[in-house]
This record gives C-alpha cells, structure tokens and sequence, in this order.
C-alpha cells in the first residue's frame, strides 16, 4: 500500500470509528478516496477494531456472500454488540433495524495457523456447535445504499448487532438447504419458509471461512462464533418489537428493541 493509500484508509478508519463512538452517521467522500479493493475496506475494518477493541482477538465474525457467483466476505463483529438469546436492546442506538435470521457455527476445537489450508473434514470437525442467530442491520454511512459495496465493507458490511440463541452440537448430518425456519415479529409471522439461503447450504462456507479466517485472525478458538448470512433477507422493523427466530430442531433467538 502506497503512502497515499495508507492516508486515506487512515481517514476512512477515522470516519467510521467516531461514528461508532459518537453514534452518528457520516457522508462518505468523493469516490476517489476510501477504500478501493476489498483488501483495502479489511484494512479499515483491522484499523477499527484495533482502537475499538485493543488488545483483545475479535471472537464473532460475519460471513456471506450474495450468491454461488460472488466472492465471500467477512467482517468483525464488535464484542459490545453481540448479546445473548433475550437481549432487551435500546432503539435510539440504531439509525435503521434491519433483521435477518441466520445460522452460525461455533469453534470448539482450536485451529492455529498452519502452512497449508485446512481441508473440509477438519473444518467441520473443528465446528461443533450450529446455532441460530439474529443480525441486526445497522450502518454508520448516511446513505449507505448509494455509498458503495467496499464501503459497506469497510462499515463491517453494516452490522448493528448479533443475538445469539440456542442450537445443537449433532448437526453434521443435517441436510440444511431446505431446513425450515419462521421470523415473527411482536408474534406475528413475518417469514415462515424452508430454505432461503443465498448459496443454499451456508455450510458451503465453512471451507473458505475458516481458512480465511485462521490468517486473518491468527487462528480461531474455541467459543469463536461464524454468522453465514440471511435466510429471509433484510426485513426492516420499527423499535418497540420483539423477534424471534426459530429453525425448528435446531433453535431459536430472540431478542427485544424498545
């Protein structure tokens, strides 16, 4: 990275880090400065957690991708913002509550960095818990639609938050594109379907998200948590609800914004 460049993702890390301690939103600069590859908005991402959290590893992270044809992503999820099944979360934190249900993988055996890539069998033996999950979409880019893919990405590819529920250990053996799922809102059905994936098995993942994953991070531990995307798409409700999400068999989340 060029002396230029290094300037301006310390700019877009600094935009991004005071919206998230001042709780504003920021207009993005003309198109020519920000992030510019997607190896640019991870750096920004580093830079903002790097002063967000000091010191401590990102344990949860975001995972997804738009369709079989795309380049996956990832994105630290701040460890402020991920909460347990039964959060009552304050609406005045959000500037928009987008929901969407999720199924997430939990590490339970250690994979350090190694030389060579971890093959799928290790993969999955090394994630030995599947639970459901809530994201909630928020950004701190005031027109976040028009602002642009890589700096969505640079934003923590817009999370607000994590609510992480219940779920089970024996899911190898699941056929999971067409599990089935309901999203209800203040108890009434939002979204009651099976399948719904954007890739169809979110476990198609796993081998490209763990190894990405072990560089980025320097590993992954047990307790670390991958989110792997939307199954019902980004509903957007008004605060004053309760959510819930709930794949039968395998759990359920809620989560409370008054």
């Amino acid at each position: 990275m060029t002396r230029m460049e290094q300037q301006e993702m310390q700019q877009a890390v600094a935009l991004v880090l005071a919206a998230y301690r001042g709780g504003e939103q920021f207009d993005t600069p003309a198109e020519a400065v920000g992030p510019q590859t997607v190896a640019q908005a991870y750096a920004v991402q580093d830079g903002v957690a790097r002063a967000l959290w000091p010191g401590q590893r990102t344990r949860c992270w975001k995972v997804g991708a738009p369709n079989k044809d795309s380049e996956a992503y990832s994105a630290p999820i701040p460890p402020r913002r991920v909460h347990a099944s039964g959060a009552r979360l304050s609406g005045d934190d959000f500037h928009m509550i987008g929901i969407e249900a999720e199924l997430a993988f939990r590490v339970t055996r250690p994979l350090p960095p190694r030389a060579c890539l971890y093959e799928e069998a290790e993969v999955r033996a090394a994630l030995g818990e599947l639970c459901v999950t809530i994201e909630l979409v928020d950004t701190r880019l005031r027109q976040w639609q028009q602002a642009g893919a890589l700096w969505r990405l640079a934003d923590n590819q817009i999370n607000g938050a994590l609510i992480v529920g219940g779920g089970i250990s024996d899911w190898q053996g699941l056929e999971l594109a067409q599990r089935p799922l309901a999203l209800t809102v203040n108890g009434e059905v939002l979204a009651e379907q099976r399948g719904g994936h954007p890739l169809g098995d979110p476990a198609s993942l796993l081998g490209w998200s763990v190894n990405h994953l072990v560089a980025r991070n320097k590993g992954l531990e047990p307790g670390d948590l991958i989110t792997t995307g939307s199954w019902t798409g980004m509903r957007f409700i008004a605060p004053g609800a309760e959510v819930c999400a709930r794949f039968p068999g395998i759990g359920e989340a809620r989560v409370r914004i008054d």
